[in-house]
């Protein structure tokens, strides 16, 4: 059975996660992060969930520290707050995979938790291929490090989809992003040079023809298209292309948006962007740097 560990500073929002989830998996709950903490030492889960807001240590706090110390098990947050800028950062630097709001449907609990699992296994299973692959020298199927990072950008408007298209294909810049990411990635690995190819089209129809049948590395969408929003074209996306990279571009986002961006479309990661003409150039690294 799946070990579940639940942290949670309310000691009746635990008692309602246990209930509904006991019949299901084996769950040890905690109402003190540091003693969670304490407990992981010694025993290993497949998953965690924790609350965002935490007098003793918050969610980003103690997620980066389990993570240090079980980073094969996936984590999902529960949060009431709206402190949008706060569940990217958490969103962002502890790699969490489902985000999920107080008072929460027990449906979706329990198929979030259990993707999340299905989704470890995946990982833990492709891990033991790759190993095996290497043990037996077999030449596992990678993409080169000198090819070219394919882009598609999505957006409506023709000036924003020739600025965009534009600032891509500049190399200094794209240079200075990928210096940027491959620092946060591995501060040691050596510097390499990012060259894109950025396929521009208007509308998310097209962008779903085309990634039909050409692979990509990279999806930027705008919210805002003629037959479909960005959310639901990288919902989408994601099922044509499981590995793709997914950036959506919008002027604003409350935390409902934010749930749904994450989980619908289900991106280990998050970038929003606000940019005008002046400033597209600059945005993304300093986003990545924060």
């Amino acid at each position: 059975m799946k070990k579940i560990l639940l942290v949670d500073d309310e000691r009746n929002v635990l008692n309602a996660l246990r209930r509904e989830l006991k019949d299901h998996y084996d769950i040890v709950t905690f109402d003190s992060p540091s003693a969670a903490l304490e407990h992981c030492k010694n025993t290993q889960f497949d998953l965690v969930v924790a609350d965002f807001k935490m007098p003793e240590m918050n969610g980003v706090e103690f997620l980066e520290q389990f993570g240090r110390m079980q980073p094969d098990a996936s984590r999902l947050v529960l949060s009431g707050e709206t402190d949008i800028e706060g569940l990217i950062h958490l969103i962002n630097e502890t790699h969490i995979y489902r985000f999920l709001s107080k008072p929460w449907e027990q449906a979706e609990l329990l198929n979030s938790i259990r993707q999340a699992l299905d989704y470890r296994d995946a990982i833990l299973a492709n891990r033991l291929q790759t190993a095996a692959q290497r043990d037996s020298h077999a030449t596992p199927q990678t993409r080169q490090d000198d090819a070219p990072c394919r882009v598609v950008l999505a957006e409506s408007d023709d000036f924003s989809l020739s600025l965009m298209s534009r600032e891509l294909a500049d190399e200094k810049w794209h240079e200075r992003l990928y210096g940027v990411i491959q620092q946060e990635i591995n501060p040691e690995a050596p510097a390499k040079q990012l060259k894109c190819m950025v396929e521009s089209l208007h509308s998310a129809q097209a962008v779903l023809t085309h990634i039909k049948s050409n692979p990509c590395d990279l999806i930027i969408s705008a919210q805002t298209l003629p037959d479909m929003e960005g959310i639901k074209l990288l919902s989408r996306a994601r099922h044509f292309q499981p590995d793709v990279a997914l950036i959506l571009l919008c002027d604003d986002i409350g935390k409902s948006m934010l749930s749904q961006v994450f989980n619908e479309a289900e991106m280990k990661g998050l970038l929003l962007l606000h940019w005008d003409s002046n400033d597209l150039s600059a945005y993304p690294e300093q986003r990545v740097r924060n």
